[in-house]
């Protein structure tokens, strides 16, 4: 692509994805049920509606636009992928962050996106071969995830319904992709422990 023609690309992804941002962070969060307060640490969790800030909601914007750089540098018809994961999803993440809690609904509900930017990737690349790759991919991460949260390894139950939208995404890329994001996401979470570890101690939760 030339430097214009990309530019103008990103400039149309971030503007897709600073609404899909804004709708999930203002309208979709608050409206969130919370969580059992019987709940272990539920108590001490902030409620969503005082999370739905726009000092949150403009901090996600700004992440969804370094995010869509992805849509630029690759393969066109994968930006449905990083629109979709790079701002509604990026919504999730963001409030896992600050609360170590993933809202049910509001993780279904953007996994679903994901499925839809899915099948739009694969119509635009007219390879039918990706829904397969992004079913497995997401059954094979869904089921890994699921085994480590059934060990009792301290895998939050949220966090498997995410890697269930992780694999799919990217399965549907390639099957190298699909590795690479597994082992990523891996080696930055077990580094990410290690540093929350040495700040507050064993035991406290980390998103």
């Amino acid at each position: 692509m030339t430097g214009p023609t990309s530019g103008l690309l990103w400039a149309m992804d971030c503007a897709v994805a600073a609404l899909l941002v804004v709708w999930h962070a203002r309208g979709l969060l608050p409206r969130q049920p919370e969580p059992d307060p019987a709940s272990p640490g539920a108590d001490s969790k902030p409620p969503y509606s005082k999370l739905a800030t726009w000092p949150f909601t403009a901090s996600c914007v700004l992440l969804a636009a370094l995010c869509q750089l992805a849509g630029v540098v690759g393969v066109p018809a994968h930006r449905p992928l990083w629109i979709s994961w790079g701002s509604a999803v990026l919504v999730l993440v963001a409030v896992d962050a600050r609360t170590t809690w993933l809202p049910r609904r509001l993780t279904w509900w953007c996994l679903g996106q994901v499925g839809v930017a899915i099948g739009l990737a694969a119509w635009w690349a007219r390879d039918p071969g990706a829904l397969a790759g992004a079913a497995l991919g997401g059954a094979a991460t869904g089921a890994l995830f699921w085994l480590v949260w059934r060990l009792g390894a301290g895998l939050g139950f949220g966090d498997v319904r995410l890697a269930l939208g992780l694999g799919a995404l990217s399965g549907a890329v390639s099957a190298e992709f699909w590795f690479a994001s597994l082992l990523g996401a891996s080696v930055v979470g077990a580094l990410w422990g290690l540093i929350w570890t040495a700040l507050r101690g064993r035991g406290a939760p980390f998103a």
